[in-house]
């Protein structure tokens, strides 16, 4: 079993404690689903973090993976240059992936987005110490997502490493009036069908998903959950929502899948 446990959380920069301060209480239970499923992490026996990202270098056509030996971010873009993280990356895995899937291709980024910073901020945090494989997503049928994700486990087990895989994802953005991408009543519709999809585990139920609601609630979540779904294909999976809210008018939902 090259999967040993996958993770969707959500990327919101204001839960970061020195970004969020005082507002943090209003996602506490995005706050304390994250500070537990980082324990559940931490208590994993793992080699590489597998994180998928869909705010990092997109691609059109196939999925960037980063190459890199080490991987630097910070949260300069929300006013807090310092400090500047620094990850050790798993090039040897990298490169590997790209090899075996026509649907891959190498990126040699060091930078790491906030689609990667945030969700690693609570692991990262709990003591949680291993090299990370950053992924974007790519703008292509999920169906073909799900069929990297298998590819990246399958290569994970040729390696013989152990991966960890986060799906980076924010649900729909549209909840409230003052919601970052406007109002949309579809945008509850979202959060509501993907969250019970998920406590399903549902898989084709998500693959298939209706692409004209998904697109109408502005939501960043099917592209990297399809990635995820994909790298447990083949194994029985207890999935577990922890936690849905939608204080800011963005969705964030944190849920285990463990095989």
């Amino acid at each position: 079993m090259s999967v040993v446990f996958g993770a969707i959380m959500p990327h919101p920069p204001i839960i970061i404690p020195v970004i969020g301060k005082n507002r943090l209480k209003e996602a506490d239970k995005t706050r304390r689903a994250l500070e537990r499923i980082s324990q559940t992490i931490k208590e994993r026996d793992f080699d590489t973090i597998v994180i998928i990202t869909p705010h990092g270098r997109i691609g059109q056509a196939s999925v960037p993976v980063y190459t890199s030996h080490v991987f630097e971010g910070n949260f300069a873009d929300f006013g807090y240059p310092k400090p500047s993280i620094l990850y050790k990356g798993d090039p040897a895995l990298g490169l590997a992936v790209v090899k075996n899937s026509h649907l891959a291709s190498a990126l040699p980024e060091t930078i790491l987005d906030h689609g990667v910073m945030v969700p690693l901020h609570y692991p990262t945090a709990a003591g949680v110490s291993k090299p990370i494989l950053p992924v974007a997503v790519a703008f292509i049928p999920l169906d073909k997502l799900f069929q990297f994700g298998k590819t990246l486990a399958e290569t994970a087990k040729t390696l013989e490493r152990k991966i960890l895989v986060v799906a980076s994802a924010d649900m729909s953005h549209r909840l409230t009036p003052d919601a970052p991408s406007g109002y949309s009543p579809k945008g509850k519709e979202f959060d509501d069908k993907l969250v019970s999809l998920v406590e399903k585990y549902d898989v084709q139920g998500i693959l298939n998903f209706d692409p004209a609601l998904a697109d109408e609630a502005g939501q960043d979540a099917l592209w990297s959950i399809s990635v995820l779904l994909g790298a447990l294909d083949g194994q029985p999976v207890k999935s577990e929502v922890l936690s849905y809210e939608g204080p800011f008018g963005v969705g964030y939902m944190v849920a285990a899948l463990q095989p």
